[in-house]
């Protein structure tokens, strides 16, 4: 009876001991896994967020610029009511060059409003408008007018340049320009 129990024993322990071994490489194995992956990732996010951390010191520094560069900004950017002075010193850059207006076209229509409503757009913010201007000149006044207008740079910036010669007029240039103008919003 000793000896059947002592067999009993032994394989109740080497069934306990397999079972285990099963639990332990097969069940719990693959959970293992899936923790191992979870813990890499975790590691790779703190490892980027630590490297965030040490670039902090940087970060503020080009936030402290781009305020100082915004504050800047405000100073040279017409607000809503110095727009028409932005206008007005576009015409007379053309009046000075003896330049033919055919149309000075500004844009001030919102054509998104369902959008602008959805945008989280701060306070204080710039917003571009466009204006289509078209005048007649010959080429070394036109080149004068727009050498004055990158002197308006901050405030004007021109995007499309479109430029036709009329020989039968007497080389008189026709010019189409898109520009862009700025507006300084501040808000309440």
């Amino acid at each position: 009876m000793n000896r059947n129990f002592f067999f009993a024993t032994v394989f109740l322990l080497l069934a306990a001991t397999a079972g285990w071994f099963y639990y332990t490489v097969s069940v719990a194995g693959e959970h293992i896994n899936e923790l191992e992956t979870e813990l890499a990732g975790i590691n790779k996010r703190f490892n980027e967020l630590a490297m965030v951390s040490e670039s902090y010191d940087d970060f503020k520094i080009r936030f402290t610029e781009k305020l100082s560069s915004f504050d800047t900004l405000k100073t040279v950017i017409a607000d809503n009511q110095g727009y028409a002075s932005v206008l007005e010193a576009i015409r007379e850059a053309s009046e000075r060059h003896k330049l033919q207006i055919v149309s000075l076209q500004p844009s001030l229509n919102d054509t998104y409003p369902a959008l602008y409503t959805e945008m989280k757009i701060p306070k204080n913010h710039i917003e571009c408008y466009p204006v289509e201007f078209k005048f007649y000149g010959d080429f070394l006044t036109v080149g004068a007018f727009l050498d004055d207008l990158l002197t308006l740079k901050p405030q004007v910036n021109i995007a499309n340049l479109k430029l036709e010669t009329e020989m039968e007029h007497g080389g008189v240039l026709t010019c189409e320009l898109n520009l862009y103008t700025y507006i300084f919003i501040e808000g309440n």
